[in-house]
C-alpha cells in the first residue's frame, strides 16, 4: 500500500459514479409526498423503481417509491466470499444497490430512511464497500424500528413533541452495533439518517460527510445541509479498520457524534432531496429544484382533495420523478465536457478533474 489515504478517496478514475438520491416531501394533515430514488452510475442495469408501502396517521401521510441503477461490481473484489451474513444479503429478493445502500422503515411514531455511501477506494485492497454500508443501514433499520427497546432517547423538538426518533441516536446505535458484530472487518462510508414525525411534522437529520439533502418549499430552495470534507474528495466517514492495519493514526476515523443534525418544521408541499455525492456531485442545486418544480407542479399545484383517495396517480408522478431525476445524474455523469459540481470543486482545490 503506497499510502495510508488512499482507501479513503474515490478512485480517481472514477470520480462519483455511484451515487444514490431520495426525494421526500409532506403535506400536513392530508396527503403528503415522500420520493425514494437510489441512483447508481452507467456501469448498471436499467433502470429499477419500486413502490414502497405507504404510512400514514392523522397527522401525515409519506408515499415512498424507490428506483437505482446498480453499477457493476469489480471482478476483482470477492463478494459475499466467506461472509454468512453478506451471502444472505445477497439473495433473491434483497435489494443490491451495488456499493451504496439505504433503508426505510414506518413506525409508530414516524418514518425514519437514510442512505450510506460505500467509500470504493477499499476495492485497491480487496475488500467490498458494499458490506460496510449495507450493514450499516440494516443496522439503522434495525435501530428505529425497535428504537425504544435500545432505550435510545427521542429528539427533544422545539415545538415540545417526544414521539420524534432522535436521527444522530439511529446513526449512532447503526456504527456501535456494526463495530460489535463483527460483520465487518474493514469498511467505511457516509452516511444521512432522516427522521420524519407523523404526527408533528417535524424532520429530524443527522449527515455525516458528502452525502446531503436539500428542503425546497413554494418552488424555491429552503436549506441545503453541509457538506462535511476533512479536504477535496475526502469526506467525514465512519470507518472500521483491522488493528493489525499498519499506520493506523494516519486513518480518519470519524464518529457518529461528528455528524451535523438539523431539525425542520415540514409544511405542505415541501419536497425534500437526500442524496450521496453521486447526485451532488453531477447536477447542480438549480437543477434539482427546476427538475422538482417541473415534475410536481401538477401535483403541488392542484386541489389538495384531488388526492385524497388517489394515491396510485400520485405515486405515479413521484416515479416519473424519479426517472427524470435518475437519468439526469446518469447522462451528466456520462459528458466528459459538463462543467459539473465536482470539477468546480476541484478547480478550487488546484486540482484538474472532470465529468462528476
Amino acid at each position: 500500500m503506497s499510502s495510508s489515504i488512499t482507501p479513503f478517496y474515490r478512485p480517481g478514475v472514477f470520480p462519483a459514479l455511484s451515487s444514490r438520491l431520495l426525494t421526500t416531501a409532506s403535506q400536513s394533515l392530508r396527503a403528503a409526498i415522500q420520493q425514494q430514488l437510489i441512483l447508481k452510475s452507467f456501469y448498471s442495469t436499467p433502470l429499477r423503481v419500486t413502490g414502497l408501502p405507504l404510512t400514514t396517521t392523522k397527522g401525515f401521510t409519506y408515499l415512498i417509491a424507490a428506483s437505482w441503477h446498480p453499477k457493476k461490481r469489480r471482478s476483482s473484489v470477492p463478494i459475499a466470499n466467506s461472509n454468512p451474513w453478506l451471502k444472505e444479503r445477497m439473495k433473491v429478493g434483497k435489494v443490491d444497490a451495488g456499493e451504496d445502500a439505504f433503508f426505510y422503515v414506518g413506525t409508530n411514531e414516524g418514518v425514519a430512511l437514510g442512505v450510506a455511501d460505500g467509500v470504493g477506494g477499499w476495492t485497491q485492497m480487496g475488500i467490498d464497500p458494499a458490506t460496510f454500508s449495507w450493514a450499516l443501514m440494516d443496522n439503522a433499520a434495525s435501530i428505529a424500528k425497535e428504537f425504544g427497546s435500545y432505550k435510545l432517547p427521542f429528539f427533544n423538538a422545539p415545538n415540545g413533541s417526544t414521539d420524534i426518533l432522535d436521527a444522530k441516536e439511529i446513526l449512532n446505535g447503526a456504527f456501535d452495533k456494526l463495530m460489535k458484530s463483527g460483520k465487518v472487518k474493514a469498511g467505511s462510508s457516509t452516511a444521512c439518517i432522516l427522521s420524519l414525525s407523523k404526527t408533528s411534522g417535524i424532520l429530524n437529520a443527522a449527515t455525516l460527510g458528502d452525502s446531503a439533502y436539500l428542503l425546497i418549499r413554494n418552488g424555491q430552495l429552503l436549506y441545503e445541509s453541509p457538506s462535511q470534507q476533512h479536504f477535496f474528495n475526502c469526506p467525514y466517514q465512519l470507518t472500521i479498520i483491522p488493528e493489525d492495519f499498519p499506520n493506523q493514526k494516519l486513518y480518519f476515523k470519524d464518529r457518529p457524534s461528528d455528524a451535523y443534525q438539523a431539525n425542520h418544521q415540514l409544511q405542505d408541499g415541501d419536497v425534500i432531496l437526500l442524496a450521496t455525492d453521486g447526485f451532488f456531485d453531477n447536477v447542480f442545486t438549480d437543477e434539482a429544484v427546476s427538475i422538482v418544480n417541473k415534475e410536481l407542479r401538477d401535483v403541488i399545484g392542484r386541489d389538495r382533495k384531488v388526492w385524497d383517495n388517489d394515491f396510485e396517480e400520485l405515486r405515479a408522478h413521484v416515479r416519473k420523478l424519479s426517472r427524470t431525476l435518475t437519468n439526469t445524474a446518469r447522462r451528466c455523469s456520462m459528458d466528459p465536457k459538463r462543467i459539473s459540481p465536482f470539477s468546480q470543486s476541484a478547480k478550487k482545490s488546484g486540482e484538474n478533474r472532470i465529468g462528476g
